[in-house]
């Protein structure tokens, strides 16, 4: 691998398996939420690749950054593989719907659709527009005020940064249909 990996749905899963191992070995135990572009990519066949893997780590972060530092000087990634930059957009509110990936070591679990649709439209990059296309035709949207809905509804009260203004997340989503 090179320093700038393009990590494909199989080497998240192999990368993440190997985090595990080392875990298990020591008897150690993690659990991560994964989202963004590495989500997508284990949701969905279509997505191909990802730089990176935005977590939010729930457990010890000593013995997670020991695993993911290991795996990382082994395959030649940067340190921050698998990182947890994400946290400020993750929803306060558990993801009830996520998936779960259990290998010894490591308990995954994978954002649902609509805690990504709510992160991603939260992000509001142009970045993200093919995603949110494929996770409002999965979601069945087709008009902006499902979309705001939705984001609203998953984070609720506590929204982590700043509330984009309903308009802005209105045109956000509007743009997205249009591509669709």
């Amino acid at each position: 691998m090179t320093t700038d990996p393009a990590l494909s749905r199989e080497d998240i899963h192999r990368l993440l398996t190997e985090v595990g191992a080392y875990l298990h070995v020591r008897r150690w135990t993690a659990t991560v939420y994964v989202a963004g572009g590495a989500a997508m990519s284990l949701l969905f066949d279509g997505r191909t690749t990802t730089r990176d893997i935005d977590a939010v780590f729930r457990s010890d972060r000593g013995q997670l950054e020991a695993a993911v530092r290991d795996v990382a000087v082994r395959h030649g990634l940067p340190v921050d593989w698998l990182s947890d930059r994400v946290t400020r957009h993750v929803p306060d509110a558990d993801d009830t719907s996520a998936t779960e990936l259990v290998v010894p070591g490591l308990h995954v679990l994978v954002s649902s659709e609509r805690h990504l649709l709510a992160m991603k439209m939260l992000a509001g990059r142009e970045r993200d527009v093919p995603d949110l296309a494929l996770l409002f035709a999965r979601l069945g949207i087709t008009t902006p005020a499902q979309a705001v809905a939705i984001t609203d509804e998953v984070f609720g009260d506590t929204y982590p940064v700043e509330r984009p203004p309903v308009e802005y997340l209105e045109a956000l989503a509007a743009d997205v249909l249009d591509e669709g």
